[in-house]
């Protein structure tokens, strides 16, 4: 009988448990800022380093952050390169999905990374905080 007690304790002990851990997980992910959306006049062929800096940069600094202390840091390591083999200097394009990527800020101390994505004829940028 205390068997079956116990393992009917246990068995009402999961779901909580479950429950738990995913909202874990959720609170744990990659957050992220506001939406900054950007109209361009047309779609382009690919999204290059130099728009998606300078609207990561607009991102930036309407998210508070004062440019003279922040200054643009490099990408990863080996740099990710453009579609059309260019290579990126600032911008860490996603290998998998050429269309989006972060551009990465540091004031000697900290580091901030704004997510740039090309949506047709719009660039949707915002804050990522990581994991």
């Amino acid at each position: 009988m205390n068997g079956d007690y116990q393992r009917n304790k246990i068995m009402r002990a999961i779901p909580v448990l479950l429950f738990v851990c995913v909202a874990l997980l959720t609170a744990c992910g990659p957050r992220e800022g506001a939406r900054h959306v950007f109209q361009l006049k047309e779609a382009p062929r690919m999204l290059t380093e130099e728009l998606a800096v300078a609207k990561a940069t607009e991102t930036f600094q309407k998210e508070g952050y004062k440019l003279d202390q922040w200054q643009l840091t490099r990408a990863g390591n080996p740099p990710s390169e453009a579609p059309d083999g260019t290579p990126d200097q600032y911008f860490d394009r996603f290998s998998f999905r050429p269309t989006e990527g972060r551009v990465s800020f540091t004031n000697g101390k900290r580091y901030r990374t704004v997510q740039v994505c090309l949506e047709g004829d719009q660039l949707v940028c915002f804050m990522f905080y990581g994991l």
